[in-house]
């Protein structure tokens, strides 16, 4: 009888065991890079030439860009503008917890379970086309087509990083997918910059 309650005893606390293991996991990743471990993250707007064949690069391009610390916000104060009717190529680069660059290669190189997505625009503001190498379609480099003007929005972009096969069901329209949620996973960035979109040239400083 003691041997049958020992044995009995034994089998529960295993069974207590694994639902205890099966509770501490997780269907969503942790952040491959959390974001805390960024020191910081710039995004830059470079002034390109669109044709039908693609983007040219200029003379003298405007450039425009804003460095996020660890919290994902700008310089307090910080106001973009971009002109309506021109195209940048939009670029995200971040320094690692060291404060070494290129640490955003690490989602080139995992491309199958990142993708970037740029929220926040009006409708018809902008247009976006991700031109990563070899195609990967991540969105650390593409070209943001400004399409009209617009009044002040917060500009949001979320760097996802997806649960494995995620990624096979998002498609290059889902660049400003509002729902990007249902791409399960977890965010490694969360980026907000207020951008105010002006119809041709502007005087003032971009902050």
């Amino acid at each position: 009888m003691k041997h049958s309650l020992r044995t009995l005893s034994i089998a529960l606390l295993s069974l207590g065991f694994l639902a205890f293991a099966s509770s501490c996991s997780k269907d969503d990743p942790e952040p491959e890079v959390p974001q805390e471990e960024i020191k910081s993250a710039t995004l830059t707007f470079t002034e390109v030439e669109w044709h039908d064949d693609g983007a040219h690069d200029l003379e003298n391009p405007e450039i425009v860009n804003v460095t996020f610390d660890e919290s994902g916000l700008p310089p307090v104060g910080t106001h973009l503008h971009l002109d309506a009717g021109k195209t940048y190529r939009l670029t995200l680069s971040t320094t690692d917890f060291a404060g070494r660059e290129g640490a955003e290669q690490e989602f080139l190189d995992e491309s199958d379970i990142h993708q970037l997505f740029f929220l926040g625009a009006p409708a018809g503001v902008f247009d976006y086309q991700y031109a990563d190498p070899d195609n990967k379609q991540v969105g650390v480099t593409g070209y943001l087509h400004v399409l009209k003007p617009s009044d002040s929005f917060v500009f949001n972009v979320i760097l996802r990083h997806l649960n494995k096969g995620v990624k096979a069901n998002i498609t290059a329209d889902d660049w400003n997918n509002p729902n990007y949620l249902q791409f399960s996973g977890a965010n490694d960035l969360d980026l907000k910059v207020e951008v105010h979109v002006v119809d041709g040239d502007h005087d003032g400083d971009d902050h």
